[in-house]
């Protein structure tokens, strides 16, 4: 392992690290991945939203994807409460400029993610699996390299700047005790890989299916894997998630049958791998940036899963990162400032998607309204697509707050009865965070 002083180090090899390294290798930026896990390794979060379709083509990746044969995924599915009432989009109602296809993927991401990081080693990143990053070293309060334990000792690598894409470790995060927990979202997933689940009665085999659960904020994803393993996950809030091991199967058939279309998709479903458990979906960090560093993807902030948003927010925060990274380091402009121009942006994609969450959470019929009507239904297909960081172009979401005001305001109205515990005054109190002072 080289102790020489590398332009960046980057904590962790998932999606945001491998397409961070991947940029900054095309730009001539020397860079090592550290990733703790040796590739492949399993992980949640196994479809992805057609913008991400954008990032591969940058970095040369789109090819292997195509190659590989990972499921298509052409558009969503949402059932609500009561039998054959499924609700569709497709993305080619929305062609994305710049995107020739009309479909994203479904992916194994143990297979998917493995592949990414021996694409950006193959463009020139330096990566060590099995390598954990245990601190990240200061000089004062700059980053300056980080501390490594591989084969029983730890190792300092210098570097001029480094990111942090550790994902829900949150390394740098956790370190300075940036980490603040979601004020009102605390939900769990539990998940498995079936055989044999029936995936649509109406033909849309290669959808990700969502099933709305009778409990707050409470739903079931349904996402096909390959062409006979399906991935199966239950999301609630922690005080409706079985913490005893032993009745974990029971509750999680119980959530299905909950949900008629559910019930009907698994009933001669076969478990095939053990059930694993999510916690701390909803997080972020109170800044992204400071001297020497950026948060990408998970290590930065996690909004809950409930539109795919993961893989999203992870390769286009490594975008903007390696831009702002490239700016600094080969076009000289000032740390500070293109540093804040890299939060500001990933901030504001990120309340976007929080935003978009915590409306549709409030009052979930309005979704199906609003996807329905002709003068917002483009709006939310961008929303669902990963469009999300130009807020001028989403004026959707002011006329869905007007609406649910409206809803607020009057005991008599039909919807009042469906209005969910989430607090929207927490959006506009969450501040999108900057580089430290």
């Amino acid at each position: 392992m080289t102790s020489s002083t590398q332009d960046v180090i980057i904590i962790g090899g998932g999606p945001g690290g491998s397409a961070l390294g991947s940029y900054l290798s095309k730009a001539g930026i020397s860079n090592t991945i550290f990733e703790s896990a040796i590739h492949p390794r399993p992980h949640v979060g196994e479809s992805l939203v057609t913008s991400t379709t954008r990032i591969f083509q940058d970095i040369g990746f789109l090819e292997t994807m195509e190659r590989e044969g990972f499921v298509r995924k052409y558009g969503a599915s949402w059932h609500p409460i009561k039998r054959n009432a499924e609700l569709t989009i497709e993305f080619a109602e929305f062609p994305q400029e710049g995107i020739e296809q009309d479909y994203t993927y479904h992916v194994d991401r143990a297979r998917f993610d493995a592949l990414l990081l021996k694409h950006a080693s193959e463009l020139g990143s330096t990566v060590y699996q099995g390598t954990e990053v245990k601190q990240v070293l200061m000089e004062g309060d700059r980053a300056c390299g980080v501390r490594v334990a591989v084969a029983g000792q730890t190792i300092d690598v210098p570097a001029k700047l480094v990111v942090d894409a550790s994902g829900r470790r949150a390394v740098l995060g956790r370190q300075l005790k940036l980490l603040e927990k979601d004020p009102q979202f605390d939900q769990f997933a539990t998940h498995a890989w079936f055989e044999n689940v029936a995936r649509s009665a109406t033909g849309r085999l290669h959808d990700i299916h969502i099933y709305f659960l009778p409990v707050e904020r409470g739903w079931v994803w349904q996402i096909p894997i390959t062409e006979t393993i399906t991935s199966v996950g239950v999301v609630v809030e922690k005080r409706d998630f079985v913490q005893n091991k032993g009745e974990i199967e029971a509750w999680f058939h119980e959530m299905l049958c909950s949900t008629p279309d559910g019930a009907v998709a698994m009933q001669d479903a076969v478990r095939i791998n053990e059930f694993k458990r999510e916690g701390d979906y909803s997080y972020r960090m109170s800044r992204f940036t400071g001297p020497g560093y950026l948060m990408i993807g998970d290590a930065a902030r996690f909004v809950d899963p409930i539109f795919s948003s993961g893989v999203s927010v992870a390769t286009y925060s490594a975008k903007f990162a390696s831009e702002a990274i490239h700016r600094v380091l080969r076009g000289g402009e000032d740390e500070a400032t293109a540093f804040d121009d890299y939060a500001t942006t990933l901030g504001a994609g990120c309340s976007i998607w929080y935003e978009f969450i915590c409306l549709y959470y409030r009052l979930l019929p309005l979704f199906t309204l609003f996807i329905q009507n002709d003068d917002y239904r483009m709006q939310i297909l961008r929303l669902l697509q990963g469009e999300v960081f130009q807020r001028e172009e989403v004026t959707v979401l002011d006329a869905m707050r007007r609406f649910i005001s409206a809803v607020e305001a009057n005991d008599e109205h039909l919807m009042r009865p469906y209005l969910g515990d989430v607090d929207l005054s927490v959006v506009d109190e969450l501040r999108v965070p900057t580089r430290a002072p």
